[in-house]
């Protein structure tokens, strides 16, 4: 067979085939046909046609060949091509008919199949994957098209130039939870992204786009229910440096009206608190600025409180620059001035100022190797373990337990503890806690259960879910859809959409469990119908449900079907959280931060340093896109490797 013809100033000989180059292209061309047929057939059995897939322009027929593809093992055919210098067909899943097209043609093959499959260029994949990622999340920034997304919570959202300096060095997409707060905290955290964008137009340091905002619903998440209250001593913390020294002071009250000693959310003030003085009436109005009160706080560690403002008779305003842990009857005493000399009084009440009660919270459950753990059917507050009686859970969703059978493995706060159901009977069922083996862990209300053996069959929209909805179509420009498992479950969604009157407001689809990844190539077709639609692969659930060990190759296959799909992706969990709470990254986070690069969008979770964590995460993804295209590497000049050729 002969192939085209070599050009040169000398000759102009033909190209003969080997035999074996000869089967080569028969069994590609055999590959050929058969994706072609496949496809043809899916998407009859599927009934996909101009009326459902009006957004889909072409990237439908891509994903189903891609598909029929994946069906085969051509691992022999795919190193052949290798050892001819071809193209193997590692990176052909955003336009797969076109790239074999292009291949054949080294054989002699110039293919004619009657088709009325729709072949996708690269130039037009990559024309869809753009438009479709700037529909949902934004504009791209200067220098690189991966955009990041940040967690706001209400904290961020009360420090006014933390979310400045989040704006100016590169979050392009504000992300809100609502499995926390209500929509007061969720109104203020919109309301303070929106402030901070308008003090940065009137600074003239305008970043030439607005934040987009995607609230997450809160979905079937399994999670412990409520623990038996105590008063336990309140940890009020100081953020510090990484030289151990405190940023600034953190900032709260004295109050002789206040019943309880507790954490506060006020507008414009991070991380605030209240101490009820339970003596403290007419005391608190001879306090002057300035003055410092002295204490022993509950684990004995010497601490100062300082006076910054007077709100009225029963209110003060205080600051404190080191860590203090509160309990009930501490005194704080107050300093007198005796010819410039301070000295403390003893530790007796006299002037001084007593601690009032502090508010009840949730004890914590010590488990280990070994032990037994009840989960029960019914509400029951969680409790420790007695004696003659294990620790006792319960959870917010105790219907999924009849689904429970002996020796599934359940997982608690994210893999953190493992167990395995020993028992069940009417009231409960009985664990017994197999991680860790050595030292203990604790368990906490709210935190998540995972049922990774049991298939609970839950629905992925709650009726709370669809109440939030009303608020999150007014206020966000997306919607983040968690425990997506079926393509079903896209369908609700979009039906309370419709309903709301927003048939084009965005969605992202969570996957985070078995179904949604076994489901996955569904749920991209079910996508490609609606206007707006996204994947986030949420890598903390999804390890848990899945294996950490198979995290790495489920990643990759999501990656290749969304390029497929021409659909965007979102990479999410644990990317450079080190760095985000310490100050320092991992190379080994810096590594997967780099791997985002192939991703439309990185999520990054908050932490003391979450500013820092933004600015290398957008210098990493400018620098990765330089040399990468998704998975293609681009081959720039080694510069720094020129002296191999002084010779």
């Amino acid at each position: 067979m002969i192939l085209g013809s070599e050009n040169n100033n000398e000759t102009n000989r033909p190209i003969l085939l080997s035999d074996e180059e000869k089967q080569l292209g028969r069994d590609l061309y055999k590959l050929y046909t058969e994706i072609i047929s496949d496809a043809e057939r899916i998407k009859k059995y599927y009934k996909l046609n101009n009326a459902t897939l009006q957004y889909e322009n072409g990237s439908c027929d891509n994903l189903i060949c891609y598909l029929a593809l994946r069906k085969k093992n051509i691992e022999n055919l795919q190193l052949k091509l290798a050892e001819d210098g071809l193209s193997s067909l590692g990176r052909l899943e955003n336009h797969v008919l076109v790239n074999l097209e292009q291949i054949l043609k080294h054989f002699g093959y110039f293919p004619n199949m009657k088709t009325q499959l729709k072949k996708i260029s690269f130039k037009e994949a990559q024309l869809n994957i753009f438009n479709r990622s700037t529909l949902l999340l934004g504009r791209p920034r200067k220098g690189r098209t991966t955009r990041i997304m940040v967690t706001i919570d209400i904290d961020i959202a009360l420090q006014p130039h933390l979310l400045e300096q989040l704006l100016i060095n590169g979050m392009d997409i504000a992300r809100i939870n609502c499995a926390y707060d209500t929509e007061k905290e969720w109104k203020i955290i919109i309301n303070s992204i929106r402030n901070a964008e308008e003090r940065l137009i009137q600074k003239g340091q305008d970043i030439g786009r607005k934040c987009r905002i995607v609230m997450d619903l809160t979905g079937p998440k399994i999670r412990i229910g409520s623990m038996r209250l105590a008063s336990i001593p309140l940890k009020i913390t100081v953020q510090k440096d990484i030289y151990g020294k405190a940023v600034k002071l953190i900032e709260g009250f004295l109050d002789s009206e206040a019943k309880y000693t507790e954490r506060i959310n006020l507008v414009g003030v991070p991380s605030s608190f209240i101490i009820a003085i339970s003596n403290g009436k007419n005391r608190l109005a001879s306090l002057r600025i300035g003055e410092r009160l002295t204490l022993y706080d509950s684990r004995g560690r010497f601490r100062t409180i300082i006076v910054l403002e007077k709100i009225n008779q029963s209110r003060i305003r205080i600051g404190i620059d080191k860590t203090l842990y509160l309990k009930e009857g501490l005194i704080l005493q107050r300093e007198k001035n005796s010819l410039n000399n301070f000295h403390i009084e003893n530790n007796k009440v006299g002037n001084n100022l007593v601690v009032g009660p502090i508010r009840p919270q949730s004890i914590e459950l010590e488990v280990k190797s070994g032990d037994r753990l009840l989960i029960y059917k019914n509400h029951v507050e969680g409790h420790p373990a007695t004696i003659t009686s294990p620790a006792g859970i319960s959870c917010n969703m105790p219907e999924v337990l009849n689904k429970i059978q002996i020796n599934h493995k359940v997982l608690i706060d994210d893999g953190k503890i493992a167990s395995r159901v020993k028992s069940i009977n009417d009231d409960y069922i009985e664990l017994e806690i197999v991680y860790p083996e050595e030292t203990t862990a604790k368990i906490r209300s709210g935190k998540g259960l995972n049922f990774p053996d049991s298939n609970l069959e839950i629905a992925a929209i709650t009726s709370k879910d669809i109440e939030n909805l009303k608020f999150i179509v007014k206020h966000a420009t997306a919607v983040g859809m968690s425990f997506t498992n079926h393509p079903g479950d896209i369908q609700s969604l979009y039906k309370e959409l419709i309903k709301l009157g927003y048939p084009d407001f965005g969605i992202i689809a969570k996957i985070e469990t078995h179904n949604g990844v076994h489901n996955l190539g569904r749920i991209l077709l079910t996508g490609l119908t609606v206007p707006k639609f996204g994947i986030l692969i949420a890598r903390g659930d999804l390890a848990v449900e899945a294996g950490f060990e198979n995290l790495s190759l489920i990643q990759e296959d999501i990656l290749c079907l969304c390029e497929a799909a021409h659909l965007p992706v979102i990479l999410a969990t644990q990317i450079l959280e080190t760095l985000a709470k310490s100050g320092l990254p991992t190379r080994a986070e810096i590594t997967d931060a780099a791997r985002g690069q192939r991703a439309e969008s990185v999520m990054l979770n908050k932490g003391k340093y979450i500013v820092d964590a933004v600015k290398i995460l957008s210098k990493l993804l400018k620098t990765e896109e330089r040399h990468n295209i998704k998975k293609r590497q681009i081959f720039r000049e080694f510069t720094w490797q020129h002296e191999v050729f002084d010779i």
